[in-house]
């Protein structure tokens, strides 16, 4: 994933005004299952977000082959 929209609740807790955020980083384990994303939201940067509080947006090539 490339680009993804942060939950509404979320929204709300750290005062972002649009919701679609990229992805700057994000943990992968030996199951190759992503735990958590950093994410930039306009000049603002949250991290570790869990992957359910995330929806992708933009995927990349290989997120669709899985």
């Amino acid at each position: 994933m490339k680009e993804g929209r942060l939950s509404s609740a979320l929204q709300e807790r750290y005062g972002i005004k649009n919701p679609v955020g990229k992805v700057l980083w994000h943990s992968l384990n030996e199951s190759g299952k992503i735990g958590v994303y950093d994410m930039k939201f306009g000049n603002t940067i949250v991290r570790n977000l869990l992957a359910e509080d995330i929806e992708a947006t933009i995927e990349d090539d290989k997120d669709r082959a899985k």
